[in-house]
């Protein structure tokens, strides 16, 4: 089967929604951090947030974001997805960075990170939330930004070197940034990405792990009061996942007719499969059966996050979080049309038909 091209261009410009998401993101941990700290002192807290936005405006923004293409070509006010809107208080230094600029940022994140560690060591599941929400941060920042992002200087950044090479050739780089950017798609092979034909190994570990952050806080919400109840949540989750999605929505899905007696999609990757593949769009009462099963995955646990306000707030920030990652990076380039969720443009999805075989 051919795959036409969904445009995956280089980000020339940041939208609301990309800074709403990020910096959203970007909280999470600094949250975790500061109420481990208030439990102590609240002027330790003030100190916590004085050390991130020295960070974040002085130190990042002189040694580090004064190379970034984004901060070059903003007038007045930075315009990129973290900062912006922040005045511009360093000449821009077009170019790599030195050794020492790299050490200085290094230097100066390292006490933004570490700061209240001493807090959160008091308080193991603190800990454990504050380092899960780092690495999720860095995660899908790697996954999904740095992949377009123009700052080539960034030790991060994963442009194919076809495409950086292509950019730098332009004769005129600010037109380029003011353009939508439908002229430099990104890929393996430098012009484009194609429809997500299969998913890796690595797909099915970042979707599990960012799924597990969701059970997990279910599961020992549920397990402080009741091993009974802990096993039948398992259980209704096993089968939902396992049985009823697999058998109502994954055998309607285009990644489910893999070679194999086993599943190769990104969620359920090594399951087996317990039923026959269903060449054909799910109807209304599958797609029913199927959002009755979602909800009392997601239901069955409330009562007893309600007894445990932080897991509940764990639990309802790693839902959300899940949605819109998920809705953002991946159902743009879904080919599993009878998804509620595909966003993949209706003309897209009609050359798509049109060139399949």
């Amino acid at each position: 089967m051919s795959s036409p091209c969904i445009p995956l261009p280089l980000k020339t410009e940041h939208s609301a929604r990309d800074r709403l998401y990020w910096n959203f993101f970007n909280m999470i941990p600094f949250l975790i951090g500061s109420i481990a700290i208030a439990r102590d002192s609240l002027k330790w807290v003030a100190v916590y947030i004085g050390i991130a936005l020295f960070f974040f405006l002085i130190i990042e923004f002189r040694f580090a974001c004064t190379h970034c293409l984004y901060y070059i070509r903003s007038k007045g006010c930075v315009k990129c997805m973290m900062l912006s809107g922040v005045p511009k208080i360093f000449k821009a230094r077009p170019g790599p960075h030195s050794p020492f600029e790299k050490a200085m940022t290094a230097l100066g994140a390292l006490p933004m990170f570490l700061f209240p560690v001493y807090w959160l060591i008091r308080d193991p599941l603190l800990l454990g939330a504050y380092i899960v929400a780092w690495a999720l941060f860095f995660l899908t920042a790697r996954r999904y930004e740095c992949i377009r992002c123009l700052n080539f200087e960034c030790p991060m950044n994963r442009v194919p070197a076809g495409v950086k090479d292509e950019f730098e050739k332009s004769d005129d780089r600010s037109e380029k940034i003011e353009l939508s950017g439908k002229e430099l798609l990104v890929s393996g092979s430098g012009r484009c990405s194609s429809f997500k034909m299969e998913h890796k190994f690595k797909d099915f570990l970042y979707w599990n792990f960012v799924t597990l952050t969701i059970l997990f806080s279910a599961g020992l919400a549920i397990g402080i009061s009741s091993t009974g109840w802990l096993l039948a949540y398992i259980f209704t989750v096993f089968f939902h996942f396992n049985v009823l999605e697999q058998r109502f929505f994954c055998t309607h899905c285009p990644y489910f007719p893999t070679e194999g007696k086993k599943l190769g999609c990104m969620m359920n990757r090594g399951w087996p499969k317990h039923f026959r593949s269903r060449p054909c769009p799910p109807g209304k009462f599958y797609l029913a059966i199927t959002s009755l099963g979602f909800l009392i995955v997601i239901f069955f646990p409330l009562p007893w996050l309600l007894e445990e306000p932080f897991l509940l707030g764990t639990y309802s920030v790693s839902i959300l979080l899940f949605l819109l990652t998920i809705w953002r990076y991946e159902c743009s380039r879904c080919i599993y049309f009878g998804c509620p969720f595909n966003r993949v443009p209706a003309e897209v999805r009609k050359e798509f038909g049109n060139n399949g075989s």
